[in-house]
């Protein structure tokens, strides 16, 4: 299982892989609910857009809303699969947005 909160970047990869499988996942399964496609589509944008050790840019941290999407939409959580679910999808995007270099 995850280790939350996100200390290093490492901890955000493997974060960011397993949340974006799952939510890929959980699209497919809920097709028309656009919000998960949404997330999905974020979270795989995220992959993106820090590839090979890149720092995305201001703007780019600021187009990423999986936060705001997992209370609007998702939360409360109906069973403990999505409270992790939501759980991560915050803690990535508070990571994301903030961008913290790895301590020494």
């Amino acid at each position: 299982m995850t280790k939350l909160p996100l200390r290093t970047r490492k901890d955000f990869f493997e974060v960011l892989d397993e949340t974006r499988r799952e939510a890929e996942a959980l699209a497919q399964q809920a097709r028309g609910f656009q919000p998960l496609r949404s997330v999905a589509d974020q979270l795989a944008a995220m992959q993106t857009m820090t590839a090979g050790g890149r720092t995305p840019t201001e703007d780019e941290r600021d187009s990423i809303s999986i936060g705001l999407i997992a209370v609007r939409e998702l939360e409360p959580a109906t069973d403990a699969q999505m409270a992790s679910f939501t759980a991560r999808l915050h803690e990535l995007e508070g990571y994301f947005r903030e961008w913290p270099a790895d301590a020494p």
